[in-house]
C-alpha cells in the first residue's frame, strides 16, 4: 500500500479549515455578530498556508508546475479564489463574501479530490514552459473572474432589494439608505410589495446589509478589468503552445472553443 503524499494530506487539512470556515460564515447570517465573522476568516486564514504548501509539494513529487491535470489545475483555481478572498476580506472588511466565495472553493477541491490522481511525469505534449505561462494564466484568470460573477449577483440583489423596499415604502425612498433601483425596477416590485412584512420584507432587509449598489458594480467591474485581460493574455499563450506542440495555433478542440466562447 503507497504511502499517502504529503500533498494529498497537506490538501486534506486545507479542505477541513475551509469546511470550518464556511460552516462560520454560514451561522454568521443569522448571527450577524463580528466575533463569529472573524473567527470564520481567521479559520480561512489558517488554512491558506496548508493550501500553499499542498500546492508547492505537489510540484516536488511530481517534478514539474503543478497544472498538468484537473485535481492540479482545480486546486490552483480554488487557491486563487482564497487569496482573492482574504485580501477583499482584510482590504476592505467584506465578510458576506464568505459563503459564496467558500462554496465555490470548497467546491473546486471537492471536484478536485474527486478527479485525484498520483504525482506523475506529464506526457510530452506538455513538456512545455509554454504550459506553465497559459494553465498559470487561465486558472489566474478564472479565479478573479469568479469574484466579478459574485458582484454582479450581489449587485442584481441589491438593487432588487432596493427597489423592493421603495416599493413596498409607497414610494418614501428617503426612509431608504442607498436606493439605487431605476424607475421600471421598482414598479416591478410594486405588484408583490405590498405586504410590506414576511419572508420577502426579511430577504430584502438582509440583502440591503450589502454595500450600495453602485459599490458593487464597481467591485464587479474592477474584477472584469483585471480578469479579462489575463484570460485574454492565456488564450493567445494556449494558442502559442498549441503550434509549439502539436504544430497548429488552433484547433477547435472542447478547451480551445469554451475558452474562446468565455472570451467572447
Amino acid at each position: 500500500m503507497n504511502p499517502t503524499p504529503l500533498s494529498l494530506s497537506l490538501f486534506g487539512v486545507a479542505v477541513g479549515l475551509y469546511v470550518a470556515g464556511l460552516v462560520g460564515f454560514i451561522v454568521h447570517l443569522p448571527f450577524p455578530r463580528r466575533r463569529i465573522a472573524n473567527s470564520a476568516v481567521g479559520l480561512v486564514a489558517l488554512a491558506w498556508p496548508f493550501h500553499l504548501a499542498s500546492i508547492l509539494t505537489r510540484a516536488l513529487e511530481a517534478g514539474h508546475w503543478p497544472l498538468g491535470n484537473i485535481y492540479e489545475y482545480s486546486t490552483g483555481i480554488s487557491f486563487v479564489v482564497a487569496t482573492t478572498f482574504l485580501v477583499i476580506s482584510l482590504r476592505a472588511g467584506q465578510r458576506l463574501l464568505g459563503v459564496p466565495a467558500m462554496i465555490v472553493t470548497v467546491a473546486l477541491l471537492a471536484v478536485a479530490y474527486m478527479l485525484y490522481v498520483p504525482p506523475g511525469d506529464l506526457v510530452p505534449a506538455l513538456h512545455s514552459y509554454w504550459l506553465t505561462i497559459h494553465v498559470t494564466s487561465m486558472a489566474t484568470a478564472s479565479g478573479l473572474l469568479v469574484f466579478s460573477s459574485l458582484f454582479a449577483m450581489f449587485f442584481l440583489a441589491r438593487q432588487w432589494a432596493d427597489g423592493y423596499a421603495l416599493a413596498t415604502s409607497g414610494g418614501a425612498a428617503s426612509n431608504f439608505r442607498g436606493v439605487a433601483a431605476s424607475g421600471g425596477g421598482a414598479a416591478v416590485m410594486t405588484g408583490g410589495g405590498g405586504g410590506g412584512g414576511g419572508v420577502m420584507h426579511s430577504l430584502a432587509g438582509a440583502v440591503r446589509k450589502l454595500p450600495s449598489a453602485a459599490t458593487l458594480d464597481s467591485w464587479s467591474f474592477r474584477f472584469v478589468m483585471i480578469g479579462f485581460p489575463v484570460w485574454t493574455f492565456g488564450v493567445m499563450m494556449g494558442a502559442v503552445w498549441g503550434e509549439h506542440a502539436w504544430g497548429r495555433y488552433w484547433g477547435w478542440d472542447p478547451k480551445e472553443t469554451f475558452s474562446f466562447i468565455v472570451w467572447v
